[in-house]
Order: C-alpha cells, then sequence, then structure tokens
C-alpha cells in the first residue's frame, strides 16, 4: 500500500490564499451598499429601482456575511489541521528515533 505526504507548506500556502480572499469580501460588500438615492448613480426616474436593487444587494449582503464566517471557520480549521499534522509528524519522529536507540542497544 503506498503512503501518503502531507506537505504543511503547500496548507500554509492555501490558508494564506483563503485569507486574502476573505479579506477582500468586505470590500465587495461595500461596493454595493449605499446606493439607493443616489441620484448620479440611478438618476431621479431611477430610484424605484434603486429600491428593488436595494433590497437584492441587501440579500447578498448577508449571503456574503455567511460566506465570510464560513471562510473563518475554515481557516480556524486550517490552522488546527496543520498543528495536529506538525504534532504527529513529530510525535512519530521521536518514536522511531525511540526504536532505533533500543535497536542499536541505547546509542544515537
Amino acid at each position: 500500500m503506498a503512503g501518503f505526504g502531507i506537505d504543511l507548506q503547500i496548507l500554509e500556502v492555501h490558508e494564506r490564499e483563503l485569507r486574502a480572499l476573505l479579506a477582500g469580501l468586505p470590500d465587495a460588500k461595500a461596493a454595493g451598499a449605499d446606493n439607493v438615492g443616489n441620484l448620479e448613480a440611478w438618476g431621479l426616474a431611477g430610484q424605484a429601482f434603486a429600491l428593488l436593487m436595494n433590497n437584492w444587494t441587501g440579500e447578498a449582503s448577508n449571503y456574503v456575511d455567511a460566506v465570510k464566517e464560513a471562510g473563518d471557520t475554515l481557516i480556524e480549521r486550517f490552522a488546527a489541521m496543520c498543528e495536529a499534522y506538525a504534532d504527529q509528524d513529530e510525535a512519530m519522529a521521536q518514536v522511531f528515533q525511540k526504536l532505533r536507540e533500543s535497536l542499536d542497544g541505547g546509542a544515537p
């Protein structure tokens, strides 16, 4: 059976990429905010449409908040997973070192 390996550096890269993506979400959310009543954006005749769009952007804003919350949870899990893999690798290295020392008669 072939083994597998966990590349902690790649996991850290994925975590940084996810952090960067989530960091941009508030900007995306703010880009659509506060446009109702903006005559430059909608004009006088477009205010009714702006109100309709405000409802849609409100729902989108809630969705962005939910995505950010889920992403923050995932980032926490990435960190915990990296720590668990690193701890497990260290523990196994110590087990094999002790096994080697016992097989070699106590010499490192």
